[in-house]
């Protein structure tokens, strides 16, 4: 069976935003699923080191202004 030139229209105007819409929600779960374990990560390590600042023993002396 021979497709004709308008059916072939049909099909590319249907197929062009529906492969739009897929590749769009397929790169948007990696991004999403990439992004997440660094960002827990970062806030942990943020929330680390601002723990160490503020439980630090030894206060550094303060100079007296000029």
């Amino acid at each position: 069976m021979r497709y004709s030139h308008p059916v072939l229209s049909i099909l590319a105007w249907w197929a062009i935003p529906i492969g739009a819409v897929v590749l769009a929600v397929a790169v948007s779960g990696v991004a999403r699923h990439v992004r997440r374990p660094s960002d827990d990560e970062t806030i942990f390590a943020y929330r680390k080191f601002r723990d160490a600042i503020s439980n630090d023993d030894d206060p550094v002396e303060a100079v007296p202004p000029s």
